[in-house]
């Protein structure tokens, strides 16, 4: 998998999670920037070292869904903290 895959795996899990959290607060969600939101997460989730760790996994394992969903994960906390949550 390329970096660009990987890339695209990251915005997609902090899109899930950002999805998950609009549906319990859809009003703020509808005043949100997502597209700064997603970028910040993203840059915030790609410099953690949970976030490498699950990179060095997938490298091991090759398997796409194990790595959205330990994405997923981490992409809450910093959704939360970058939300002031």
């Amino acid at each position: 998998m390329d970096d660009e895959r990987i890339k695209e795996i990251v915005a997609a899990a902090v899109e899930r999670r950002f999805d998950q959290w609009a549906d319990e607060h859809p009003s703020l969600a509808s005043v949100i920037d997502r597209i700064r939101l997603t970028d910040r997460a993203v840059e915030s989730l790609r410099q953690s070292d949970q976030y490498r760790r699950a990179i060095e996994a997938y490298h091991r394992d090759l398997n796409d869904m194990n790595l959205l969903t330990q994405l997923v994960d981490l992409a809450g906390p910093i959704l939360a903290g970058i939300l002031g949550l």
